[in-house]
């Protein structure tokens, strides 16, 4: 069964970590009684992951030509890829998300292993805070699907439903570097400040965009 927040707003809104105050009032948080590590996604579409400068920064400077939407939510942001002309893979962990998402959407749950195809970018947008650090390597297996990786993660103390693998950035550049991703300095500081203009938070703060040196 799926259960939304009540009183028209969520639990994130009450913590903030480092990304200063964010409103989720008149939102509805996503999650599942049955499988309680998935969801926190937002019905309405998240407006602090919703950055299009930053994606089109990424689409267009880097060829993009296909994406893997790596915890897709309700599909938002694949949508968004698609409608401008790329081929899109969402996958999400919750059936319930992909059963109501406004694109198509594969189901797929981390915790039993690894996406494999072979992308231009992997798109994932707080999604590896969710995930416990036991299935760490299935996350890493799958960012690793891209040439390019744009990610972002909760740091230390951030609330939010099942947020479970907190860790600071040099954790993720560190891990990612085992699959030979390597961030990309200059155009991480270009993205971030895109998404700043875009009000998206998450991204502005910790995203992070990799080069994968084995593609």
């Amino acid at each position: 069964m799926m259960v939304e927040a009540k009183h028209g707003f969520v639990s994130k809104s009450e913590h903030w970590g480092g990304l200063g105050r964010m409103s989720y009032v008149g939102l509805r948080e996503i999650t599942s009684a049955e499988e309680g590590h998935l969801g926190g996604n937002i019905r309405e579409g998240d407006p602090f992951t919703y950055s299009p400068r930053a994606w089109d920064y990424v689409l267009d400077r880097f060829a993009i030509r296909s994406i893997l939407d790596l915890g897709s939510g309700l599909g938002y942001s694949s949508q968004y890829f698609f409608q401008k002309g790329r081929q899109v893979i969402a996958v999400d962990g919750l059936v319930e998300n992909c059963a109501a998402a406004v694109y198509p959407t594969l189901k797929h749950d981390l915790n039993s292993g690894p996406v494999f195809c072979s992308v231009d970018l992997v798109h994932c947008q707080e999604v590896v805070e969710h995930i416990e650090e036991q299935y760490l390597d299935h996350v890493l297996a799958s960012l690793a699907c891209g040439k390019f990786v744009l990610v972002t993660h909760a740091m230390p103390g951030q609330g939010g439903h099942h947020h479970v693998n907190l860790k600071p950035p040099e954790y993720w550049r560190s891990n990612m570097a085992r699959f030979e991703c390597e961030v990309m300095e200059e155009d991480t500081k270009r993205l971030r400040k895109l998404a700043q203009a875009d009000g998206a938070s998450y991204l502005a703060s910790t995203g992070l965009l990799f080069a994968n040196k084995r593609r």
